[in-house]
């Protein structure tokens, strides 16, 4: 098996694996992230624009790498450490993004993204090695150094989707927004359905969702993925008693019983549309009756039968958008939504579905002109 071998990978140069905590909280407050305190699990920055062209350096691999281990990982670039030391200026705070151990690099005239890891990662690369997806993030190459694992991925011009919609700066209009839920759908559908065996993310948020030059949208930071049963949607599942994420994209059987079916990502992606359509974080000051918020749980209700769901979705909506979308298209984003986060599994959508149903709000929203008001929010506004 692959991560078997890339077990034994690193055997061969004596790393020390450190035992995984249990839950805690990281230290953020307010922010309720229970997240494992290491930095296997930080972003990486990237995107499918860098293609390497650094050679394997088939001696400085030789000497670590057992043979069937060195097949199982022939298609990555294996680094030396002074390399990588160059091309992020060595690894200095300028090129660090943000708080995580990632560092911009150039590799031979190209961007690239540099994370450092400590512990193991042969889960990670196991699955990163075998998923070949446009809307996923690419591993293209690796580096062990003095006990560390140095990871090279593909460069997201654009950062987080998570600053785009909670930075307070410049924001995704409509169009972007539904590009964006469609490609991580996509991702994640292929993950569920087509990859070999099928995985589940479990740590889908905005924050590990990057965009490129394009603003297309790529599924980052594997380092809790694990691969599923064939089937599990409706039959086999999987328990732990090691329950890490962050607070509001946690479904409620993950949580509560440590249950892991591909359900688990139907309901972060859900919470990740919410965030899409509202440009609220996944947990927010709801004032002083309500304090802080789960915004699944505000958005119960938002679309019912009966009642007016046109209007309860226009207040919903994120401002910023300036009320320049399709509202039926919101609507029908909304309800989506909304069943993404039902309380119970059953209740939610497979990822096929909600594939199909974003193809579909995609295409109409590649036909929808914005400066046509008719079919805008902005036209009904005070109806």
């Amino acid at each position: 098996a692959l991560a078997g071998l890339l077990g034994l990978m690193f055997l061969c140069v004596r790393r020390r694996r450190r035992p995984r905590p249990g839950v805690v909280e990281d230290g953020h407050p307010g922010k309720g992230v229970l997240d494992v305190p290491s930095s296997a699990d930080y972003d990486p920055l990237a995107s499918g624009k860098h293609t390497s062209s650094a050679t394997t350096n088939s001696s400085s691999s030789s000497a670590f790498v057992s043979t069937d281990a060195r097949a199982a990982v022939e298609s990555l670039t294996v680094y030396k450490y002074s390399e990588l030391e160059k091309a992020t200026a060595g690894f200095s705070e300028d090129r660090r993004v943000k708080d995580a151990s990632v560092y911009r690099a150039v590799i031979n005239g190209d961007a690239a993204a540099v994370k450092r890891v400590a512990g193991d990662v042969s889960g990670e690369v196991g699955i990163l090695k075998r998923v070949n997806h446009s809307s996923l993030v690419r591993l293209s190459g690796l580096c062990v150094h003095h006990g560390d694992t140095y990871l090279v991925f593909e460069f997201a011009e654009n950062g987080a989707l998570s600053n785009w919609l909670h930075g307070g700066g410049d924001t995704l209009v409509w169009k972007q927004r539904v590009q964006a839920a469609f490609d991580v759908a996509d991702g994640l559908n292929y993950l569920h359905h087509y990859s070999n065996p099928p995985c589940v993310h479990k740590n889908l948020k905005s924050s590990n969702v990057l965009l490129d030059a394009d603003l297309r949208a790529k599924v980052s930071s594997f380092a809790l993925a694990r691969s599923v049963p064939t089937g599990v949607d409706g039959g086999d599942a999987q328990l732990t008693r090691h329950v890490v994420g962050t607070q509001g994209y946690l479904a409620p059987e993950y949580l509560e019983h440590g249950l892991i079916t591909p359900k688990l990502d139907v309901f972060a992606f859900g919470v990740v549309l919410l965030e899409l359509l509202s440009g609220k974080e996944a947990t927010f000051d709801g004032g002083a009756k309500r304090g802080e918020t789960l915004l699944w749980e505000s958005a119960e209700g938002l679309v019912v039968d009966g009642e007016d769901a046109r209007g309860k979705v226009r207040a919903f909506m994120d401002s910023r958008l300036n009320g320049d979308y399709p509202l039926d298209l919101a609507v029908a984003v909304a309800s989506l939504a909304v069943r993404c986060v039902a309380r119970e599994p059953r209740g939610r959508p497979s990822m096929d579905e909600v594939f199909v149903t974003l193809s579909a709000v995609y295409n109409s929203t590649l036909d929808w002109d914005p400066s046509d008001y008719s079919n805008s929010c902005s036209s009904i506004v005070g109806r």
